[in-house]
């Protein structure tokens, strides 16, 4: 429970994926009203997720406050829904002789394995039913249309900034597993759902189907994340990807034992031709990027950038990119005091501004130090002297075709004493 639990001190959202956790640990608790043996791991259970998920939450709030804040929309709601669940817990662990009362119709089994299998084909059809556009009523939101805009553009593709592109979100699965492993583990789900409404074996399977399958459909409905490939991958890394892949794995077992009726040789060749199929797809995919290094030289020119900036400095960062890219990296890798100064809608911040924080850091008994992209950018205020020149190569930003190579990527960076 602590260990599922501590995934919200990893990724705030691991609040939703921690849900069926939640659920299942209510089950379990309700067991012990009947003596079931696995009923003595729900209030362990039930405890360790609380702590975990706890502790993740009181290190976002003294940690990450501003972050927190700016994802109160989603966080709330979930919040709200735990609490609904617990509730619940505490509800059918009160009713749960009358709930042991009712019996499922005989048609449900059949009926949840086909739900299983009509959601995914609903999410595969989705490109073809919907177009997904949010209009930006932020600045974040904004800027998300504007890079979503260059990069339709360097892809050859009609503009429109607004697209979101969620639609596509299990072809960008299908793009890293393939196909054969999706319909393997979509199969796989539907006969899990149809033994366990059935008679609820096998039981070990209850939580992990939970998580996946509900972490996989809440993930791909909203996948909530700026859409270019690679880099959108990792909305799908930590669940979705490893839990199609177990039950992939699951549907080959249980073909294995079905092909084994007509014989040895059918069965070898048989699971032969299927891990090939397994295995092709992700391997063809990669070809494109599997030999190419990207991001050579980033950490010895972080290092040397880290060299030139004074030990007794603070670091006013004047420009949204070298903002965005370096703020953390001086704070965590060059362990100096660091500052984005910006102002809405302006690329650069006023000068006026960034005099008046060079003056606070003077009295504060440190060295103003400016960065920025362009040296004309950091000139007003002193000498410019660029202490970053990195030419690299980065994965592409692709949005509607497999990631199949890589873009330059030149990073500058120039510094004035202030």
């Amino acid at each position: 429970g602590v260990v599922l639990g501590l995934a919200v001190l990893v990724r705030v959202d691991g609040l939703r994926d921690v849900l069926p956790v939640l659920a299942f640990a209510g089950s379990l608790i309700a067991m012990r009203r009947f003596a079931r043996p696995q009923g003595a791991l729900g209030v362990p259970l039930l405890a360790g997720l609380v702590a975990g998920a706890g502790l993740g939450m009181l290190a976002a709030y003294l940690l990450a406050r501003p972050y927190l804040v700016y994802l109160s929309s989603s966080v709330r709601p979930l919040l709200l829904i735990c609490a609904g669940v617990l509730a619940l817990i505490l509800v059918g662990t009160a009713a749960a002789r009358l709930l042991a009362r009712i019996r499922l119709p005989k048609w449900a089994p059949g009926a949840g394995a086909g739900l299983v299998v009509l959601l995914m084909a609903g999410l595969y059809a989705r490109p073809w039913l919907q177009t997904v556009t949010r209009v930006p009523t932020n600045d974040g939101d904004l800027r998300t249309k504007l890079m979503i805009a260059q990069i339709q553009e360097a892809n050859g593709l009609p503009i429109d900034g607004t697209r979101l592109y969620f639609e596509n979100s299990l072809h960008w699965v299908v793009w890293y597993l393939g196909v054969p492993v999706v319909v393997l583990a979509t199969v796989a789900a539907a006969m899990l759902v149809r033994r366990l409404l059935h008679d609820g074996t096998p039981f070990e399977w209850l939580l992990p189907l939970a998580v996946v399958g509900w972490t996989t459909v809440t993930t791909l409905i909203r996948p909530e994340i700026t859409p270019d490939h690679p880099w959108a991958a990792r909305r799908l890394v930590p669940i979705v990807i490893p839990g199609l892949i177990l039950l992939a794995a699951y549907g080959l077992a249980r073909l294995r034992d079905l092909v084994a009726r007509r014989g040895p040789r059918v069965r070898r060749w048989g699971m032969v031709a299927a891990v090939l199929l397994v295995l092709a797809p992700p391997v063809v995919t990669s070809i494109g990027t599997a030999f190419t290094p990207v991001e050579r030289g980033e950490a010895a020119a972080v290092e040397a950038m880290c060299a030139r900036i004074p030990r007794d400095a603070s670091v006013l960062i004047v420009e949204r990119v070298t903002g965005d890219r370096f703020t953390q990296v001086v704070r965590g890798m060059c362990d100096r005091p660091a500052a984005l100064v910006e102002r809405y809608g302006l690329e650069t911040a006023p000068e006026d501004e960034v005099r008046r924080q060079a003056e606070r850091v003077r009295a504060a008994g440190r060295v103003p130090v400016v960065l920025a992209a362009e040296s004309d950018q950091v000139s007003p205020y002193g000498r410019p002297a660029q202490i970053m020149g990195l030419v690299t190569r980065q994965d592409e930003r692709s949005l509607v075709d497999a990631p199949n190579g890589t873009w330059s990527l030149r990073i500058n960076v120039w510094m004035a004493m202030a």
